[in-house]
């Protein structure tokens, strides 16, 4: 079975025939545009064709496929025909900028003005339905949100008499408003008809803007823009801002609006159409007077029309807007355009890059300082504003969303096969529902997961995410608990909920302190040993997992899971052995080497891959061309010294280069000005020579790197101390003849038990067999650290001590030494 619905698009307008009859292909009929500066259609915004287009959606992606100027005639013969019955949509709702119920009446649409439409309750209920992921939404969320103060009976009773009214007023000639199949209860959930038979003006808005999105076509794209403007009559439901699924599609739809401004700019901007480019742009300013990327583009369309004056007023207003309201300065990036506006070298700013969408932020700088937890939305911020772009890791990336789209494909096909797949053994064709990133401090375990839960929200999937730090690494169940409270702050389920199963959930008030008199105590005939009343509790949290994913797919995202203590180490086994089947993933990060030997998780991790119900990511450091992408704002001659210096951790090499501008910009700016390689060549040693000398470790790093020392003994913190002067690497002799030189009762077995705790901690590795032994630093950076922390007398004292022992181990051969 397929759908076919056929739509002609022209300017301003909505389409003029819609169909429903048995599919997933949208047929379009639009003009297309070429973008050639010479073409006098293109120019005049006539424009090709009109051509016709098919677009298919699979898995959440839109492809568009070239038809030509006519249907194929099987498609053409199902238009024409009069024979075909084609159900037509039945009602339109319209929520953008008003709340409106409209019934077909023949050709024409009349707005519902019923009594019942006025009644609170009705329009509220149909609101959160328009508002919620796939129309549907359960009855006790409807009931809580709807009737918070009333008993379960009550709200219950109150529930129904209100789905009835809203029935009649969907279907008025139904007879049996109990069998509508436009508004009808699946599994405790009251779902409404989709958008081939309730047209939404909110959905429809998204859906131009995806279609515009996928479109290779320019003119096209811009087409699409353009009628999903028109369409955006206003916020989304303005007078019924009432629950977190109203707040997260209101304020979803206006980043999109915000959005498709900037996307409608830049198409008109790219084809010289500068004239038409400023209109989108003066209406988001309008709103939003501190958005940068509007402000950006402003100042190019205005200088390319020599409009000169108007974009230097469009700066000043803008760096206005933000220093009263933010106390923050523009970018360097807008501070280039306006200095080149400012000497009236146009082309200049027609060449500048623009700050991509991807990047840049489309809501105000006051959005940038809003703690999360004050954002009252279903749909949570996922990472940091301002991030930079992601580099370097489109493998693992792949690799994370092929997973994340077989789980959705997996537990579709396990529904519906759930009887055959019970019959067979438990670990037949099981597919990994957890990934391990796994790597060092800064190497971007945390920005892949964020990354991908951004992916994730934009399917549909809810996200709750938890962190653990080195201090609670004590606290029992520390991890979960966090998951489970913002699960529950995001509305992905209700206290009430679980209220009506005492006995399932009644654990987790051990969890959840809160939840205690919810239940009433619950009396067994005799006590229950510790090993089960631990199990009921993990049952209970299995169980509220399971009945979350009922609702929407679920990604659980563990950080910093090497700090978790050994019970939310067991409980996490105990979930991930039983996921299977369900639309649940988890994603953990975790340092494998601060992960000590006897920590429990390390043998339930080996367990749990060896049963392939998880997978592991290692995420190895960027390359230096990856490191130099990173840090190419900073000038050229400071980014080898960071290539070096960060050794492939993107967190070091962002927190160098931030210190490295403020501490070093002179000489690096004097370098940069050298006009032959071999005075630039001797301009960056300079600088190097200057970085070393007077370059101090940013504290964001210090802290990273005190916090692993620490966890080691004084001996061996003051061993590693004393390496430090003898650079990244050293030998066993080298060292050992220090150390007792500098303690004359160490001994040879101390020193080795030393290196061995420092290995078994991640901080030197060891290579070489037999009497070449070499022991090399995690980090270059933690040398530096080391080597900050001695006082100058003992500096000078470690290096004395470093140049006999040195003359006296390679007396002879001192140049092969020097050499190798």
């Amino acid at each position: 079975m397929r759908t076919l619905l056929f739509s002609r698009i022209t300017s301003g307008a909505a389409k003029l025939k819609e169909w429903k009859m048995s599919g997933k292909v949208t047929y379009h009929q639009q003009v297309s545009y070429c973008g050639k500066p010479r073409c006098r259609k293109c120019r005049e915004g006539i424009g090709h064709g009109p051509y016709w287009y098919a677009y298919t959606t699979e898995n959440g992606r839109t492809t568009r496929t070239y038809i030509g100027k006519n249907l194929p005639s099987e498609l053409q013969e199902l238009q024409d025909s009069p024979s075909i019955q084609l159900e037509p949509v039945a009602l339109r709702i319209r929520t953008l900028g008003q709340f409106q119920l409209e019934r077909r009446s023949g050709q024409d649409w009349q707005s519902v003005e019923d009594a019942a439409w006025q009644h609170q309750r009705v329009r509220a209920l149909l609101a959160h339905l328009v508002s919620s992921p796939g129309r549907k939404l359960g009855r006790e969320q409807l009931m809580d949100v709807l009737w918070p103060d009333a008993d379960i009976e009550t709200a219950s009773s109150r529930l129904d008499r209100t789905v009835y009214t809203l029935r009649q007023l969907i279907e008025p000639a139904h007879s049996r408003p109990a069998s509508s199949r436009i508004l009808r209860m699946e599994r405790e959930r009251l779902v409404l008809a989709d958008q081939s038979q309730i047209w939404v003006d909110a959905d429809e808005f998204e859906s131009l803007l995806n279609l515009a999105r996928a479109s290779n076509d320019p003119g096209g794209s811009e087409k699409l823009l353009e009628e999903a403007m028109v369409l955006y009559g206003g916020d989304f439901l303005p007078e019924e801002l009432s629950s977190d699924w109203i707040i997260a599609r209101h304020e979803s739809l206006q980043r999109n609006w915000m959005g498709l401004l900037l996307e409608l700019a830049d198409v008109r901007i790219e084809r010289g159409a500068f004239i038409t480019a400023i209109d989108p742009l003066d209406r988001l300013l309008a709103i939003d007077p501190a958005n940068e990327a509007a402000v950006q583009r402003l100042i190019i369309s205005l200088a390319q029309l020599d409009r000169r004056a108007e974009a230097l007023r469009a700066y000043h207003r803008f760096a206005t807007v933000l220093q009263r309201d933010y106390n923050i300065a523009p970018l360097p990036e807008t501070r280039s355009l306006y200095e080149a506006v400012q000497q009236g070298d146009s082309e200049v700013v027609l060449t500048l890059p623009i700050q991509p969408l991807s990047s840049l932020e489309i809501s105000s700088p006051g959005d940038r300082e809003t703690p999360i937890a004050s954002r009252h939305s279903y749909k949570v911020q996922i990472g940091r504003s301002h991030q930079t772009p992601l580099i370097g890791r489109d493998q693992e990336l792949e690799t994370m969303y092929q997973l994340l789209l077989a789980n959705e494909q997996g537990t579709r096909s396990h529904l519906t096969n759930r009887k055959k797949a019970s019959s067979l053994p438990l670990d037949t064709q099981r597919r990994p529902q957890c990934i391990l990133l796994v790597g060092e401090a800064g190497i971007g375990k945390t920005r892949l997961a964020e990354e991908l839960s951004q992916g994730a929200q934009k399917r549909g999937w809810a996200v709750a995410w938890s962190r653990v730090y080195a201090q609670e690494s004590s606290v029992p169940y520390r991890q979960w608990t966090e998951v489970l409270r913002s699960a529950m702050a995001n509305g992905l389920w209700q206290r009430q909920e679980i209220s009506a199963h005492p006995l399932v959930y009644q654990p987790l008030s051990t969890l959840l302190p809160e939840l205690h008199d919810l239940f009433p105590p619950v009396v067994f005939p005799s006590p229950l040993p510790p090993e089960q009343e631990q199990l009921r509790l993990w049952e209970a949290t299995l169980e509220l997992l399971n009945t979350i994913s009922e609702r929407t797919p679920l990604l659980l995202v563990l950080d910093d899971f090497h700090w978790a203590d050994a019970s939310s180490s067991e409980l996490f086994a105990y979930l991930v052995r039983r996921l299977h089947g369900r639309p649940i993933v988890m994603v953990g990060t975790y340092r494998d080497n601060e992960l000590p030997t006897s920590n429990p998780l390390r043998s339930l991790l080996i367990d749990l891959q060896r049963e392939q119900v998880v997978m592991s990511i290692p995420i190895q450091p960027l390359t230096d061309e990856q490191i130099a992408s990173l840090v190419a704002h900073i000038p050229g001659t400071m980014v080898q010294y960071i290539q070096t210096r960060a050794a492939g951790n993107p967190f070091f090499a962002e927190e160098l280069a931030r210190t490295v501008e403020t501490q070093i910009t002179p000489a690096a700016s004097n370098a940069e000005s050298a006009q032959d390689t071999h005075t630039l060549a001797h301009k960056q040693v300079n600088v190097s020579k200057k970085l070393d000398s007077e370059f101090i470790l940013p504290d964001t790093i210090a802290a990273v790197l005190e916090l692993r020392m620490n966890r080691l003994s004084a001996a061996c913190q003051r061993l590693l101390g004393n390496a430090a002067v003898l650079g990244g690497s050293f030998t066993f002799h080298v060292i050992q003849h220090m150390e007792t030189g500098v303690h004359a009762s160490t001994s040879e077995d101390t020193i080795l038990d030393l290196l061995e705790e420092a290995i078994q901690a991640g901080v030197l590795t060891e290579e070489g067999t037999g009497t070449r032994i070499n022991y090399q630093f995690w980090h270059p950076l933690l040398v530096s650290h080391l080597y900050e922390q001695l006082s100058a007398a003992r500096r000078a004292r470690l290096h004395r001590r470093a140049a006999e022992v040195l003359q006296r181990v390679y007396q002879g051969r001192e140049e092969e030494e020097g050499a190798a």
